[in-house]
């Protein structure tokens, strides 16, 4: 009985070493190339210390951030600072995809954004990374939009954050934030 306990308790720290162990790519349940010991996507693009992939951003007036601190208590930007400064940025977003329908009605999809923020809080590149939307022009507004918030200085190192925005039509009618 004493070896079935001290097996089953040899397993448990095992898988708990492992999960942890293994876990540590997953920073904030990022994929692990986009993390600091992840492999880049063109072997020269600048990699974070730190990341987070955010929830859809929509162009509506939606929910608040949560309530948090801007920076946690280890040095890192907080996820709900990115997400309190991403919504800031909607009236701007809306206006890149209101130019966007004029040429094509109908328009809609996702666009993925990737930002890399550096110590200080700067953005210092933000580009599309993917979606289902090929208009050029309107990617590019968007991660320019984005890529001009400044996040407060963190001491945890270099963030990259991964910013999915959807884009429907029906959105642009809705109640606009504040601003917009």
């Amino acid at each position: 009985m004493t070896t079935l306990k001290h097996s089953v308790l040899s397993l448990a720290i095992g898988l708990f070493s492992a999960m942890f162990i293994g876990g540590c790519a997953a920073d904030a349940g990022l994929p692990e190339e986009t993390t600091a010991e992840g492999a880049s996507e063109s072997g020269n693009a600048k990699k974070g210390d730190y990341g987070y992939e955010m929830k859809d951003l929509r162009l509506i007036s939606g929910e608040a951030a949560p309530a948090a601190e801007a920076v946690t208590p280890d040095g890192r930007v907080a996820p709900e600072e990115v997400m309190r400064q991403a919504n800031a940025k909607i009236p701007a977003l809306r206006a890149c995809y209101a130019e966007a329908l004029k040429k094509e009605p109908g328009l809609g999809g996702k666009v993925i954004v990737r930002m890399h923020v550096e110590k200080d809080g700067s953005v210092s590149s933000s580009r599309v990374s993917g979606g289902s939307i090929g208009d050029a022009a309107l990617g590019s507004c968007l991660a320019k939009e984005l890529g001009a918030m400044t996040l407060p200085a963190a001491t945890k190192g270099t963030l990259e954050v991964i910013y999915p925005i959807e884009l429907d039509p029906a959105d642009l009618a809705k109640s606009a934030p504040s601003g917009a």
